[in-house]
């Protein structure tokens, strides 16, 4: 995937990949990654069609914005929607995030309601995170064995599914982002992302997918949050955790091509 620096009018940087043609996809990984995890995501989950002229974000203090500071969320939402003034004009674009990415695309949402024609928010941060007991769904026999101690560890603390696809989706679509980031950037935009998002979003088709199993940030907040949303589908995976969409690609995969079928 092609990449750019974008360069917002007080001088922040952001580094952006842009891959594809069609209408704008804006999508936002997690706090403590990298675009690259996000781009892995979109090659499993995005449906056949409709095409989309993908837009992936190195967020401030992660991947290849390392150097980027921001003192909150909110201020990382400012930078994305000058992003979306810049590059998308008025045209409509559909916003997908995972975990602190979900937090953020709602939060864009809410800002250029009047241009965006459905969100998907995969496993999203809500501002009070209530985390459930994890538990391993799977286990094949000898599948972790190929990971060193500290990516096991953390492909444990993050996977339900420990097989040898999940493994080799680890391996090439998320460990090379764990390493990339400045902790003090990304735990001020984590430890801000409370603030109020305004509603006028709540009428736009939403997806909410969720990990039962999800031990970092759980799923029980963000299902309250969605029941004000009157066009939201709301799925609770059984045996999943925050790692959903690398562990059930197909199943987010018919789920999103659902969203943008109400969408259209």
């Amino acid at each position: 995937m092609a990449s750019y620096v974008f360069t917002a009018a007080d001088g922040a940087a952001l580094h952006v990949g842009r891959e594809g043609e069609g209408m704008p996809l804006l999508a936002l990984h997690g706090g403590y990654s990298s675009r690259g995890e996000i781009e892995a995501i979109l090659e499993l989950v995005l449906p056949d069609a409709p095409a989309f002229e993908r837009w992936t974000p190195d967020l401030p203090g992660m991947g290849e914005s390392i150097g980027t500071s921001v003192e909150s969320a909110e201020q990382v939402v400012d930078l994305l929607c000058e992003l979306v003034d810049a590059e998308f004009g008025g045209r409509p674009f559909v916003l997908l995030g995972h975990s602190l990415g979900g937090f953020l695309a709602r939060a864009v949402a809410a800002r250029r309601a009047s241009q965006v024609s459905a969100v998907a928010l995969l496993c999203p941060l809500p501002a009070e995170p209530i985390a459930e007991p994890g538990g391993v769904v799977a286990v094949e026999a000898g599948a972790i064995d190929a990971l060193d101690p500290r990516r096991r560890a953390e492909f444990e603390g993050y996977f339900v599914w420990h097989t040898a696809e999940t493994v080799r989706r680890f391996r090439s679509g998320v460990a090379p982002s764990l390493d990339v980031y400045d902790g003090d950037i990304v735990g001020r935009i984590m430890e801000s992302a409370d603030f109020g998002i305004p509603d006028a979003a709540d009428g736009v088709p939403t997806l909410v997918v969720l990990g039962r199993r999800d031990s970092l940030i759980g799923y029980r907040a963000q299902v309250a949050e969605a029941e004000s949303w009157p066009r939201a589908t709301v799925v609770v995976v059984d045996d999943a955790g925050h790692a959903l969409p690398h562990e059930k690609p197909e199943l987010v995969k018919a789920l999103l091509a659902d969203l943008l079928a109400r969408a259209a």
